[in-house]
């Protein structure tokens, strides 16, 4: 993928995903071999495995006070997204500012990790 076509991808992710769309920005963007890391540190392997925790997460979420991205960096096929997040997880607050790092292969996100 170009810069621009990753741009575009990147914009693309991140509107799908305020919006509350983010199976559909999984589908579209997500290889199915995807590795992620959330802040627990721990290793989902498998586009499905992960869309399924990100059912879980969601099912859990509440009292939304600020989900937003703060920023996005394309460089070669790597890209960054800040994410500012305050809402209740499980009744208890769950505030954070992380930053997604994901690697790119054959426009698709191989991996991705989280940091805070």
């Amino acid at each position: 993928m170009t810069t621009v076509q990753m741009q575009t991808a990147v914009d693309d992710l991140v509107q799908l995903t305020l919006e509350g769309k983010w199976e559909i920005a999984f589908e579209r963007y997500y290889h199915e071999e995807l590795m992620k890391t959330d802040l627990d540190g721990i290793l989902v392997k498998g586009k499905m495995a992960n869309i399924e925790n990100g059912r879980i997460f969601a099912s859990k979420i509440s009292n939304i006070r600020d989900f937003s991205c703060k920023g996005k960096v394309v460089a070669d096929n790597r890209t960054f997204i800040v994410w500012s997040f305050d809402f209740d997880v499980a009744g208890e607050p769950f505030k954070v500012t992380e930053v997604a790092i994901q690697d790119w292969e054959d426009g698709k996100i191989i991996r991705e990790r989280f940091f805070a």
